[in-house]
């Protein structure tokens, strides 16, 4: 028997749902034996170009049912007669399937549990009970769905389709390199890390747009100057520019961004994605993208203070080097501050004095919190120093290698810092 959702690179626990809600649709007689009924409806969402349409189309072709497709494309009043007739159709066809495609778009309105559309879906799906339909829903913004529509008995099964993690992002982007013609060298572990956090359609595009380069380039095949130069372009918004800045101020750029990279590497060994020192259109003359490990985040408040220093290290690395105040690392501190508060204030890690019940809390306590916080930067900085003076043959050499390349991937990064450890052995 063909697994319809083999399609799906990834997402082997998301699969496995989707399995079974699958098998009750098409096995119903063995569920209703044992006692189980199909849920009327399931609800995938998700961040755009997750990949919860493709998702409902794995459902809809492993049942064989009749399918029905609900978008919307009509103005309100056009729209709301073709949801009912949709579901008139489903009726009059079973058994069968309605998709609700994207129905956070259902409504113009922010949220509106009264709003006609959702209304009508409510509606429709209340007069399809004890029906052999079954309504699958796929949605971005789910804020947007009213509370009567999620509730069990309507579209009461819910699956949050994430952003891929590393490990799936790997196979997605070998499942989309396999579709070109691609060197034998190119490195997936190191694209899926510079992709850390991207939708499975953004690591297509990032591919494609690889594809397109290298096609333009008369080149036989997409090798890994394509992909990184993709990444620069579609994720980064950081494109090859023809204005060259002074060698200089690279080397401020290359020796502050060496330094969040580089005091990143020695806390946590291998969390550096990629670096680079081109100018973003936003603005921005480097910057650095790290893989870090949410759990360490929600639970070690030793790994909270890391991601500290990391954040203050290009203002130390700059002053170390060039003994002056770096006139680049705003947003820097300001990820700082954002942090400590969290330690400070949310978590109480420095005293219960330092706390903020809500907005009516008094100057004093806000200025204490304030000091607390300014403390925990002082602290992190001084170490942060001693990081970078015990390390500084590494800061160098990430530091030259970014003057000479302009980007480092992962796997560069890891070079540097294994031949780092051998001279130091």
């Amino acid at each position: 028997m063909k697994d319809y959702f083999e399609e799906i690179v990834g997402y082997e626990d998301i699969k496995k749902e989707l399995r079974i809600i699958s098998d009750m649709l098409n096995n119903d007689d063995v569920y209703k034996k044992i006692g189980a009924s199909i849920n009327e409806g399931l609800i995938l969402s998700g961040k755009p170009g997750t990949g919860k349409t493709t998702m409902a189309n794995c459902i809809i072709k492993s049942t064989n049912r009749s399918v029905y497709v609900c978008r919307k494309k009509s103005t309100d009043g056009d729209f709301i007669k073709t949801i009912n007739g949709i579901f008139q159709s489903a009726k009059e066809n079973i058994p069968s399937i309605v998709l609700l495609d994207d129905l956070d778009k259902f409504s113009d309105k922010e949220r509106d549990c009264d709003a006609e559309e959702f209304v009508a879906v409510q509606s429709c799906m209340d007069e399809i009970k004890g029906m052999d339909v079954f309504v699958i829903a796929t949605v971005n913004n789910m804020r947007k769905v009213p509370d009567s529509l999620q509730r069990p008995g309507r579209l009461g099964k819910r699956i949050h389709v994430r952003i891929p993690k590393v490990g799936e992002a790997v196979k997605i982007i070998k499942h989309y390199l396999d579709k070109t013609e691609n060197c034998d060298d190119l490195d997936e572990v190191s694209i899926a890390r510079m992709l850390n956090g991207e939708s499975c359609a953004t690591l297509e595009n990032v591919i494609n747009s690889a594809a397109m380069k290298a096609a333009f380039n008369r080149q036989n095949k997409v090798n890994m100057q394509n992909i990184i130069d993709s990444c620069l372009d579609v994720i980064f918004e950081a494109p090859q520019s023809e204005e060259q800045l002074p060698e200089e101020i690279k080397r401020r750029i290359a020796y502050h961004e060496s330094g969040h990279a580089v005091v990143a590497e020695v806390l946590d060994p291998g969390s550096v994605s990629i670096i680079s020192i081109r100018q973003t259109e936003s603005g921005d003359y480097g910057f650095v993208r790290y893989l870090r490990t949410e759990e360490k985040e929600d639970f070690y408040s030793d790994y909270n203070e890391n991601i500290i220093k990391t954040s203050l290290a290009g203002k130390a690395a700059t002053e170390l080097i060039f003994g002056e105040a770096d006139m680049g690392a705003t947003s820097d501190i300001h990820h700082a501050f954002d942090k400590a508060e969290k330690l400070v204030d949310n978590r109480c890690m420095y005293g219960f004095d330092n706390w903020i019940q809500d907005d009516f809390s008094s100057s004093f306590a806000a200025e204490n919190r304030n000091r607390a916080m300014a403390m925990v930067l002082e602290k992190n900085y001084l170490e942060v120093k001693k990081l970078l003076v015990e390390n500084r043959e590494l800061l160098d050499s990430i530091a030259d290698s970014l003057v000479k390349n302009t980007t480092l991937i992962y796997s560069d990064v890891q070079a540097i810092c294994g031949s780092y450890k051998k001279q130091s052995a």
